[in-house]
């Protein structure tokens, strides 16, 4: 693919968000933060007071108060700075207000769940005399939230959580070196193995691979700082948090997902199947859709693990991407199986009309259906703002008389905002492109390939991603391979044979 320099200057640079509104989802989410952070100070206050008689209370004494509220408030404006600044320099970071505020919850429930595990096993028969109660710290559970964060939102992110729990959570059971050593060392252990988890199984494994991690921290820093008096007692404390990181992130992913909006790659593969209410359901309403969309769906899974972006979103939202189609499936074409064309009797304006709106209708119905905002935001942005080009040349006459203009056919957008994005509007695009034609050969389908992401790229519909020229030829080539292998001829069989074609010809 050839694009000069000058395209590339001028093309290369995404539109800047509006200072007014970035400055006002800015300040919303700091009330958010300092708002929550206060109410969980004041609570937590109010549970480490001492009970004694309401005349002897002093409430003038209110230095714990503050220290708490202060520490909360400095934890929120941190994530809230961070998120900012890492959406500016992070590949494909977004500094959404879901994302912090999901980020701040887990933060303050591991805070007082902390406090209340380890008050609780501190002070009951069963568990105090069996070692220090500092022991117990050991126990706290950062390494299973680390690896939800880093599956729900990205590895960045997940660093950043871990420093930050890693100091609340110290704070909470009043620790010392060891214990914030042992929570940076079990939540980066937990990020490493939990990588791409496409399965419940797999995410119980990587719990049990922090086990050497938390047993050899925990008996290594115990003994260090504090002798080795309890070292093995930590190292069995370490090894039970191990084993729990698996459970309590399976059992905290289905909350954060429900609440949130998010979509884990296991989710993703549930949705995937075809047994799926709103897959059944455009497969029987608009087959030919739905045969278009198991197609794009390979193109692009195989265009994302050419370029390594995440090929389970990429094939699951190009299964969804036009589930829109479902309400007029008789309007487009790969659902009109030789029929006659609908929009022969239609004008351009209401041709347009009809085929907008499948995105509003997907996006619609992918949001009933609880399919998660990656996929939500992939259907919304498979089109862009790209040019309707069929009607837009049946409206020439119109335009030059000024009664319509080239703007009205285009997608409303927005234009795709991540590579997974990017991935299935190309996939898209040239599986239409291609399939309108009559046996291509491979060099024809080498050209409509190249043509598809090189006007996409110079229509701006490719400057809000993060997709490098490196990427576009690479997922030009890896798109080009599946469809000359689905497009290849067959051999045609005489007539007087037995009929049966070999399907490997």
């Amino acid at each position: 693919m050839i694009v000069s320099k000058t395209e590339l200057k001028n093309n290369s640079l995404a539109p800047e968000p509006e200072p007014v509104r970035r400055d006002f989802q800015s300040a919303r989410i700091l009330i958010l933060a300092v708002g929550a952070s206060a109410i969980v100070a004041i609570l937590f206050y109010f549970w480490e007071m001492e009970p004694m008689p309401r005349s002897m209370r002093r409430w003038g004494d209110l230095s714990s108060l503050v220290g708490i509220v202060v520490l909360m408030m400095g934890v929120s404006i941190f994530l809230r700075n961070w998120l900012t600044v890492a959406r500016k320099e992070i590949r494909e970071m977004r500094s959404a207000a879901r994302d912090f505020l999901f980020l701040l919850s887990l933060a303050l429930f591991l805070f007082v769940a902390a406090k209340g595990v380890f008050t609780f096993l501190s002070v009951t028969p069963g568990f105090s005399g069996l070692a220090s109660s500092r022991i117990y710290a050991y126990l706290i559970p950062l390494s299973a939230l680390a690896m939800v964060v880093r599956i729900l939102i990205n590895f960045d992110t997940a660093i950043m959580f871990t420093v930050t729990a890693s100091v609340l959570s110290t704070a909470a059971v009043s620790g010392r070196w060891p214990e914030l050593l042992f929570l940076l060392l079990s939540g980066i252990a937990g990020i490493c193995v939990a990588g791409r988890i496409l399965d419940r199984h797999k995410m119980l494994r990587a719990g049990i691979l922090t086990v050497p991690v938390c047993a050899i921290a925990a008996g290594a820093l115990e003994y260090a700082f504090s002798g080795g008096g309890h070292a093995f007692q930590a190292c069995i404390v370490g090894v039970v948090n191990g084993l729990l990181a698996g459970p309590i992130a399976l059992a905290v992913m289905p909350v954060a997902e429900l609440v949130f909006g998010y979509a884990s790659d296991i989710r993703l593969m549930e949705l995937g199947s075809t047994s799926h209410p709103l897959l059944s359901r455009l497969m029987t309403v608009a087959p030919g859709t739905f045969h278009h969309s198991l197609t794009v769906g390979t193109l692009a899974e195989a265009g994302a693990h050419a370029i390594g972006a995440n090929s389970a979103l990429c094939r699951v939202a190009a299964l969804y991407h036009d589930v829109g189609k479902i309400g007029k499936p008789q309007y487009y074409s790969e659902n009109q199986a030789g029929t006659e064309n609908l929009h022969d009797a239609l004008s351009p304006g209401l041709s347009r009309t009809v085929i907008l709106s499948h995105v509003k209708e997907g996006v619609k119905m992918a949001r009933e259906a609880g399919l998660g905002d990656r996929v939500v935001e992939i259907i919304e942005q498979h089109h862009g703002t790209s040019i309707l080009y069929c009607f837009l040349n049946k409206a020439k006459p119109m335009i030059q008389d000024r009664k319509a203009s080239e703007e009205m056919f285009r997608y409303p957008g927005p234009r795709p905002k991540t590579r997974e994005a990017a991935i299935v509007m190309i996939a898209d695009a040239t599986e239409a492109t291609v399939r309108s034609m009559k046996s291509p050969s491979s060099t024809e389908v080498e050209e409509i390939v190249t043509g598809i992401i090189n006007r996409a790229y110079l229509d701006g519909q490719l400057n809000e991603c993060e997709m490098t020229l490196r990427d576009l030829n690479t997922l030009g080539e890896a798109i080009s391979h599946v469809l000359i292998a689905i497009t290849h001829r067959r051999v045609d069989y005489p007539a007087s044979g037995s009929g049966l074609a070999d399907e490997d010809t």
